[in-house]
C-alpha cells in the first residue's frame, strides 16, 4: 500500500514538471527531480499524453538506416558542416551510424572538407628532421606549417630537434639575425644600387648592427659589386652637396641669431663645431646636418657630445630636415636634443625652461 502511494505520488511528480517544462527530456528529468522516467512509465511518450502536453517530438525509435539518410541530407545542404554540428543539429552521431566521417561524405557525394592525416608516427617524425636538416633557421610555426604537423607530440623541446638532427642548435637571437641577414642579401641582389637607408626602411632594421663591416659585407655576402661611385653623392666631395649643405647651414645660423648670439665653426679640442649659440648667460652647442637620403645616426650625437664636453656645456642641439624617431638623448650630464628645421620656435623653451 505505501509502495503504491510513493510511486504515484512520484508518477505525479514527473508529470507536473512535464505540464510545467513542455520540451523535457529524459535527462531534463532525471537531472532536476532525480527520477527516471522509464521505471514509472512505459515510456516518455505515455508520460506526456497522460499529462495531456503536445510531445515536443516524435518519440519514435529510428532504424539506422534513418539516421544516416537524416545525416546525409544534412551534409547535401551544409557541404562543409564538421562532425559536431552534425550530431549537435541532427541529434545523431556520425560514428554511431557510419564508419567514418569521410564514409558519410562519400556516400552523400560531398567532398570531405578537410585534411585526413593518414601518415605513421615515424614518417611524421623524419618530415620535421629532414625539414630542420635542409633549413636550420626554420621556427616552430614554420615547421607545424609546413607539416600539419605538431613537433611537440614527438619531441621535447627544440633542442631534442636539432640533437635528433644532428646539427648544432642555434638560439632564438642568432636564428632571427641570420634570417634578418638573408633577408638583406636577397634584398640587395634584387635592387643592386640599395642605399643603406632604403635597405634598413625596406628591411625594418639596421644594417650596421646585423652585419659587422655593416653595408659592405652586405654587398660581399650577396656576391654583388658595392657601387662605390654612389657614395660620392653623400659626401662633400660633390660641389653641388657641398654648397647646399652650406645654404642650409647658412639659413640655420640666420635664423638661431634671433635667439642670442653666435658663433660659427668654433674650434674645439676634438673638430669644429657649426654654431655655439649664447643666451641669457648660457652657451649651447649646435650641429646642423643637411641630410636627405641619410639618417642621423648615433655618429652624430656622440659627435656632439664630445664638443658638449669639450666647451664645457650641457646642452645641445642637431638640427636636420627629417629627424629619426628618438629626439633626445641623456648622455652623462649632457642633454642633445633633435629639432627639424621647423621647430626652432621650441629652442627658448628648451635652453631657459625645461632644461635646467
Amino acid at each position: 500500500m505505501r509502495n503504491n502511494h510513493s510511486l504515484e505520488k512520484k508518477r505525479k511528480v514527473i508529470l507536473d514538471y512535464i505540464k510545467e517544462n513542455s520540451n523535457a527530456t529524459h535527462l531534463d528529468i532525471r537531472k532536476k527531480l532525480k527520477l527516471n522516467p522509464n521505471r514509472y512509465f512505459k515510456s516518455l511518450e505515455e508520460a506526456f499524453k497522460l499529462a495531456k502536453i503536445k510531445p515536443p517530438r516524435t518519440f519514435k525509435k529510428k532504424t539506422k538506416e534513418e539516421k544516416r539518410k537524416i545525416i546525409i541530407n544534412f551534409i547535401k545542404k551544409y557541404p562543409l558542416v564538421g562532425g559536431q554540428t552534425i550530431a549537435k543539429e541532427t541529434k545523431i552521431n556520425p560514428s554511431n551510424v557510419f564508419k567514418s566521417i569521410e564514409e558519410a561524405f562519400k556516400l552523400a557525394n560531398v567532398s570531405y572538407p578537410r585534411f585526413i592525416d593518414k601518415r605513421k608516427r615515424e614518417e611524421k617524425i623524419r618530415e620535421i628532421i629532414n625539414l630542420v636538416k635542409k633549413n636550420p633557421l626554420i621556427t616552430i610555426p614554420e615547421i607545424i606549417s609546413k607539416t600539419k604537423t605538431q613537433p611537440y607530440h614527438f619531441f621535447k623541446n627544440i633542442k631534442e630537434i636539432y640533437s635528433v638532427a644532428g646539427i648544432p642548435e642555434i638560439n632564438y637571437r642568432e636564428k632571427w639575425k641570420l634570417k634578418k641577414q638573408q633577408e638583406i642579401i636577397s634584398y640587395i641582389k634584387e635592387n643592386s644600387l640599395a642605399t643603406q637607408r632604403g635597405i634598413n626602411k625596406a628591411c625594418k632594421t639596421h644594417i650596421q648592427r646585423i652585419f659587422k663591416k655593416g653595408i659592405f659585407e652586405a654587398y660581399e655576402r650577396a656576391a654583388i659589386k658595392f657601387p662605390y661611385e654612389r657614395l660620392k653623392l653623400y659626401g662633400v666631395g660633390i660641389k653641388e652637396i657641398r654648397d647646399r649643405a652650406k645654404t642650409f647651414e647658412d639659413q640655420i645660423a640666420l635664423r638661431l641669431s634671433g635667439y642670442g648670439k653666435i658663433n660659427r665653426l668654433v674650434k674645439t679640442k676634438r673638430g669644429f663645431a657649426d654654431i655655439i649659440l649664447e643666451r641669457k648667460n648660457r652657451k649651447v652647442v649646435i650641429e646642423v646636418k643637411d641630410y636627405e637620403e641619410k639618417d642621423i645616426s648615433i655618429s652624430q650625437i656622440n659627435q656632439l657630445n664630445k664638443y658638449l664636453e669639450d666647451c664645457n656645456c650641457n646642452l645641445g642641439f642637431l638640427i636636420c630636415k627629417n629627424k629619426p624617431k628618438k629626439d633626445s638623448f641623456l648622455i652623462d650630464k649632457n642633454t642633445i636634443f633633435i629639432l627639424e628645421e621647423t621647430e626652432l620656435n621650441k629652442l627658448p623653451k628648451l635652453i631657459d625652461g625645461s632644461v635646467v
